[in-house]
């Protein structure tokens, strides 16, 4: 009787330590959906990247495969030319990471237009596309859901860039998403090896299951809410510049003219204001954390960063992520906003 007595009890606690470590893991899986914790090693070092290459396992890496993504909006800004391989392009003929594959800006968005020529017929062309559209484009790619995929970019905006296509994964789902801080720049200035020529991938035959993570996108609805004063835990963020905050220039947008901005929405900077003079890097986070304290926000409340489409903001809505303060873009931005006419808008200095 004792005997049987032992064995029930040893059964028991071996039931309850297991059902422990299945608490502890959810809550750790909890932690990693928390808005408000950082993620300050998404922004990666070339020697970080160059662990990964060579199979040391940087820090923080999951170990679950990896993909190195290289983007540009050039070749489809300049010649409307759509390359998924990067051939004949400086990808290709000037060199990029070993083993990198080339992804278009442009490519994330719903289209068919883009800025070539006379620019976006629609706001919704600029869009980003629809979750499941999006997801089964970066299978496509032999990107997956729990795969690192580190996001670099060659060009005079190269932190945008880079931001903007980084905030697309997130959104999409995948889980480990890093960009590559100084940009391709860091990596040659390091003595790292350049590879030529265009790459080729694998797709993948699914995504993976995911709902992705709607949680970084503002809607119109969103933005309607914090302007009409329904929702308090949340504010409107321009990251334009000045002049287009105040109404005085609508930037370099061509194929929309207008002027203003949300009403409600508070200025944080343009987005040079967290890239470092040569916008290859960003700044340090508590540099931009001090930044926006002295402007007046805080991290209780959600920031719906928006600019004129989607790029400014996406970069910014990543920044925010990395640091653990809530944030969604307003996808499609002040082209969306303005271009319906029952929308309200503020003119001249708040």
């Amino acid at each position: 009787m004792k005997k049987n007595m032992k064995v029930s009890f040893l059964i028991f606690l071996i039931m309850g330590i297991l059902f422990l470590a299945g608490c502890n893991d959810s809550d750790s899986s909890d932690s990693n959906d928390d808005p408000s914790a950082p993620h300050p090693e998404a922004l990666v070092s070339a020697e970080w990247v160059k662990d990964l290459i060579d199979g040391k396992n940087p820090e923080t890496y999951p170990g679950k495969g990896y993909v190195i993504v290289f983007t540009s909006w050039y070749p489809r800004w300049e010649t409307n030319e759509i390359s998924t391989t990067g051939n004949g392009l400086p990808f290709a003929t000037e060199g990029h990471i070993p083993g990198a594959i080339f992804l278009d800006t442009y490519s994330v968005e719903t289209g068919p237009s883009s800025e070539y020529g006379d620019g976006y017929e629609s706001p919704s062309h600029s869009y980003i596309k629809k979750l499941p559209v999006l997801q089964a484009f970066f299978a496509s790619m032999g990107i997956t859901r729990d795969k690192t995929v580190v996001v670099y970019a060659d060009d005079d905006i190269s932190m945008m860039t880079a931001g903007r296509i980084a905030w697309a994964l997130l959104y999409a789902g995948v889980e480990d998403v890093r960009i590559l801080n100084g940009s391709f720049d860091a990596w040659q200035e390091a003595g790292y090896p350049v590879e030529t020529g265009a790459t080729a991938w694998t797709p993948a035959q699914s995504f993976g299951e995911s709902p992705g993570r709607p949680e970084y996108l503002a809607t119109t609805e969103d933005v309607r809410k914090v302007v009409n004063g329904k929702d308090k835990g949340s504010i409107v963020v321009d990251d334009r510049e000045w002049d287009e905050f105040i109404g005085l220039s609508n930037s370099y947008y061509w194929w929309f003219e207008e002027f203003g901005r949300i009403p409600t929405a508070r200025w944080i900077g343009d987005w040079v204001d967290i890239a470092t003079e040569d916008h290859q890097s960003f700044i340090a986070f508590e540099d931009a954390e001090s930044q926006w304290i002295q402007k007046g926000f805080t991290p209780d409340q959600k920031m719906y960063f928006y600019c004129g489409g989607g790029a400014r903001s996406g970069m910014y809505a990543f920044y925010a992520y990395m640091m653990g303060w809530p944030a969604a873009n307003y996808e499609g931005g002040w082209y969306l906003w303005s271009t319906d006419e029952s929308n309200p808008r503020e003119i001249g200095a708040p």
